[in-house]
């Protein structure tokens, strides 16, 4: 009985540390791209298609293949470890991603610097130098980073990147406005948001070491009690997950990759702009409650009892329903409104010129699709065994395969630009959410079904008929005028709220469910 009892504390001393994780995390995330948002609408003004699409696409990418490549897979392994007597294990491995880290950035450098010269784009190889900087001083602060989250540190991390996101917002807002914008407004910017997040966590565990409540010792690498320096099952879990996040990366960021390949420097402006709006949620929302899912579950089952197994089960079905409502909510509103919000925000340019608000409104559809693979895949990745993970790589072959024969299949064959790459991120992510799905199913061993995720059918009707609504008041009332735009968005604010009015009447049976898993412990 006091076994049991402590177990259900544990577990509810775990969920409350995820809860607050993820509502720090959350909270850095909304404001930090508000503040992005809003600065963003500005620079857009003074800046070409063509710039953005070198910085948002090219160099976002160049940044994000030498972090995934470098850290993903050892930061997924050493985030799985618990135990505070491992602490050192995990410390000695975290320095790995550093030494990785050096040579990526200097072979996918080098390999940059050779495509393009500043006749092309003036200051393009500095650019590329500090983008590289930003990513080597990142990798720096990885040991810090994996220490302060095995213990639970979240406002320290909500801090550090707080101030980062900040200032890099406001160098490129200031460099674009009264130094002249171009790629080395980005560049600049980025160098010192990832200059920011080394120097924060550095100053803070060196002061938590003199206050006494960090042992210095525990910050470097050092020899194990057996005499070596590395674990060796926590070396392989992070080799094989190192292995299959190249893959992922593949999956991740092979929009930009086609998109580059595939299409000019003035359309991946336009596909980086749309990304820029249809990703905002994706940012703020979904990411830090992927990573929150990915540590709850990863130690939540890391012993395997019926409660802790109910108690999985329950949160997972309960987030990936949440998901569905929202992607309605996306699906069924958002869709016809995206002529409305751009021309609104940066003017007629990009909202009658070019062709963002109909690949915007696609991108409606695609952003729920991101939020299930997310939290599914979070599930898989905290408590697959080292056989599933590597069956997983040779999968994400397959699924990286479905991907790139998809893109050039809408892109080049069906010449839909943008529209086609949006198209082929859904099929890719459908297919890992099946995998990851049958995976699940597997795992908890009883009957799941998708109908499970989905709101009763009263719900789903309410939603489908405001998209009809909203599609007449696009084509009827119009959004040209300010007039206009403000009839059309009184009639998706009175749909939205008669929707809302009738789901929690609907679903009150399912709400009362989920504030009863939230409030169990409490009870207890």
């Amino acid at each position: 009985m006091d076994a049991s009892k402590k177990t259900d504390d544990q577990q509810d001393a775990l969920l409350q540390s995820t809860a607050k994780g993820a509502y720090y995390l959350v909270l850095l995330q909304f404001a930090s791209r508000m503040l992005t948002f809003g600065l963003h609408q500005v620079v857009l003004r003074y800046t070409t298609a063509e710039t953005l699409g070198i910085a948002s696409v090219k160099l976002e990418l160049l940044l994000s293949t030498i972090l995934f490549i470098s850290r993903e897979g050892f930061r997924c392994a050493l985030l799985r470890e618990q135990k505070r007597e491992d602490e050192q294990k995990v410390t000695n491995l975290s320095y790995i991603p550093v030494a990785v880290g050096l040579v990526t950035t200097v072979l996918a450098c080098g390999y940059y610097l050779l495509q393009i010269d500043d006749t092309t784009y003036p200051h393009y190889r500095l650019s590329v130098v500090l983008f590289g900087l930003s990513a080597l001083s990142e990798l720096c602060a990885e040991p810090l980073f994996v220490l302060a989250m095995n213990r639970f540190y979240f406002r320290l991390r909500v801090t550090v990147e707080g101030v980062a996101v900040v200032t890099r917002c406001l160098i490129t807002f200031s460099w674009t406005l009264f130094l002249g914008g171009g790629v080395l407004a980005f560049a600049v910017a980025q160098a010192a948001f990832g200059v920011l997040m080394l120097v924060g966590y550095v100053i803070f565990f060196l002061n938590e070491a003199k206050a006494g409540r960090v042992d210095p010792r525990a910050l470097l690498p050092r020899r194990l009690i057996n005499g070596r320096w590395f674990d060796p099952p926590m070396l392989n879990l992070a080799t094989t997950l190192t292995k299959q996040s190249l893959l992922k990366h593949v999956l991740t960021e092979g929009d930009k990759m086609l998109i580059s390949a595939l299409s000019s420097d003035e359309n991946q402006g336009v596909y980086a702009f749309v990304v820029n709006y249809g990703s905002l949620v994706v940012r703020i929302l979904f990411q830090p409650l992927e990573e929150t899912s990915r540590t709850l579950f990863s130690k939540l089952l890391a012993t395997k009892t019926p409660s802790s197994m109910a108690t999985a089960s329950d949160m997972l079905m309960t987030l990936l329903r949440c998901h569905v409502l929202l992607g309605f909510v996306f699906t069924c509103f958002a869709t016809n409104y995206t002529r409305t919000l751009i021309d609104l925000l940066v003017g007629k340019e990009w909202s009658t010129e070019r062709d963002a608000p109909a690949v915007l409104a696609i991108y409606c559809m695609y952003v729920p699709i991101m939020g299930i693979n997310g939290v599914t895949e979070a599930f898989v990745q905290a408590v697959a065994s080292k056989s599933d993970l590597s069956r997983l790589s040779y999968y994400m072959v397959g699924f990286s395969a479905c991907f790139m024969f998809s893109g050039y299949l809408f892109m080049s064959l069906f010449d839909m630009g943008a529209i086609g790459l949006v198209l082929a991120n859904m099929v890719n992510l459908g297919i890992r959410i099946a995998y990851s799905w049958h995976y699940i199913k597997r795992y908890f061993g009883k009957n799941m079904e998708i109908g499970d995720w989905l709101p009763r059918l009263t719900t789903t009707a309410a939603f489908i008929s405001a998209w009809f609504l909203t599609r007449w008041s696009e084509n009827a009332i119009g959004w040209a005028t300010f007039q206009q735009k403000i009839m059309h968005i009184a009639v998706s604010g009175l749909a939205f709220l008669a929707v809302t009015a009738l789901t929690l009447w609907v679903e009150k049976d399912w709400i009362r469910q989920v504030r009863q898993l939230l409030l169990k412990r409490k009870q207890d």
